[in-house]
């Protein structure tokens, strides 16, 4: 629970307790707090939100929970965010990993993150995903191999598999994880 207010918007939305998590540290002794983060969110009763504490805008969470049913309200004290994350309450769904349903594979969409400052090239392959719905498959030349995108993609049903074609140039292949399945 948290001593910090809850931002109005919140509070209209049927949030009534914030559970405090400033990831400050973890980043600055180099870690990711994104396991972290999800198990919190994961722990959320229907009326609590998570009040992240962090040194940047983390952009590309926002795509990761609001696909997996959560709504967000930014603010911004100096060169401090303080986010808080909360079960959208139009949302039956739980964030947690999901199977992702087996529908036919759309064609490959080829992409090129290449030139693209972190975390662009995570944020646009993740809603390039939002965008083409089930079954939608990427194609991505990337700089190098995106390791701190995997997580993201498996807990919204999908995996990766990056081949190295030569000095900062790597395919990846994003698809639904069953796609991989005996590969």
């Amino acid at each position: 629970m948290t001593a910090t207010a809850i931002p109005e918007p919140l509070a209209k939305a049927g949030v009534t307790v914030a559970r405090d998590l400033d990831v400050r540290p973890i980043l600055g002794k180099g870690g990711d707090p994104f396991s972290l983060i999800m198990k919190t969110v994961q722990s959320l009763a229907p009326t609590e939100a998570l009040h992240l504490v962090v040194g940047f805008e983390p952009a590309p969470l926002y795509a990761v929970l609001k696909s997996a049913g959560f709504l967000s309200h930014t603010d911004r004290a100096g060169e401090v965010f303080h986010v808080w994350f909360h079960r959208d309450p139009s949302e039956a769904r739980a964030a947690a990993p999901v199977e992702a349903e087996r529908v036919p594979l759309q064609a490959p969409v080829q992409m090129d993150v290449r030139g693209l400052e972190p975390p662009a090239p995570m944020i646009t392959i993740l809603e390039k995903l939002v965008e083409l719905g089930p079954g939608a498959q990427l194609l991505v030349r990337h700089h190098r191999e995106p390791v701190l995108l995997y997580d993201k993609l498996k807990l919204r049903g999908y995996a990766a598999r990056a081949e190295k074609r030569g000095e900062g140039d790597y395919l990846v292949h994003v698809a639904p994880a069953w796609a991989f399945e005996g590969a």
